[in-house]
């Protein structure tokens, strides 16, 4: 296919991003993602369109390509009039990972739409920079669980042992779901000191937080976790059977 009809093509699948009917506009930014890099410039300028569902379809795209000339005008995004367009930014910039962006996400922790917080968050744990972690740590008492275990997964994404004792106060939170994230991120970052506090996750209620606890023993591999990983082995919950049992092989039983 010609230069000329590459542009012809874009242009056409640019406008149908716009369109009133869902399915034509996410096939629109597929196509423009498969394109990939020749849809860069024009996907680039599609983020200053009038119509919000454009820029938030060219920041997923541009997410998606990864290239890293969209990263500064996904850094004016996230103070796009729309929060939906605020918040893919956010996430788009995760998925490119140039360190230009830590500065303004660590600023879009603190905004006041949940979908930006927890995107923010989740989008500096693919970064991995370090000087993210205190800000990280402060998020572990948003309002919002999803904010709160985003937060807890990106520093353990980090790897920064700063991140541990607030984590582990993270594990007495009310939410499954942010408990479950927590005890993950303890395992990423091999926490021994947090061996204890995780068997006592294993026997406690919810899924995701006795799933996640297994995975983390295993992974720490501090072998006093061995009995309660058995007697979690034993549970009729087919998933935490299965966690506790491949932990249990990990730490050579």
């Amino acid at each position: 296919m010609s230069t000329t009809q590459d542009a012809g093509r874009i242009s056409r699948l640019i406008g149908l991003l716009s369109s009133s009917n869902h399915d034509a506009r996410e096939a629109a930014a597929i196509e423009l993602l498969e394109i990939g890099v020749p849809a860069v410039e024009s996907l680039i300028e599609a983020m200053r369109d009038s119509n919000w569902q454009v820029r938030y379809y060219a920041a997923w795209a541009l997410g998606q390509i990864g290239d890293s000339r969209a990263v500064e005008p996904l850094i004016a995004a996230l103070h796009d009039e729309s929060t939906t367009v605020q918040d893919w930014a956010a996430s788009a910039l995760g998925e490119i990972g140039d360190l230009r962006a830590v500065p303004p996400l660590i600023e879009a922790l603190k905004h006041s739409n949940v979908n930006v917080r927890h995107n923010a968050a989740a989008a500096l744990g693919y970064i991995r920079d370090k000087q993210t972690v205190e800000p990280l740590i402060a998020l572990l008492d948003d309002s919002e669980p999803l904010v709160r275990s985003n937060a807890a997964l990106s520093l353990g994404q980090i790897g920064d042992v700063r991140a541990i004792k607030p984590l582990m106060k993270l594990l007495a939170d009310p939410d499954d779901w942010t408990r479950g994230k927590t005890a993950k991120a303890l395992g990423m970052l091999r926490a021994t000191e947090a061996v204890d506090v995780l068997i006592t996750v294993l026997a406690m209620e919810g899924h995701w937080a006795r799933y996640n606890a297994a995975w983390a023993l295993g992974e720490i591999g501090d072998k006093d976790a061995v009995e309660a990983l058995i007697q979690a082995s034993e549970s009729g919950d087919y998933f935490l059977k299965r966690r506790s049992t491949e932990a249990i092989i990990k730490l050579g039983h």
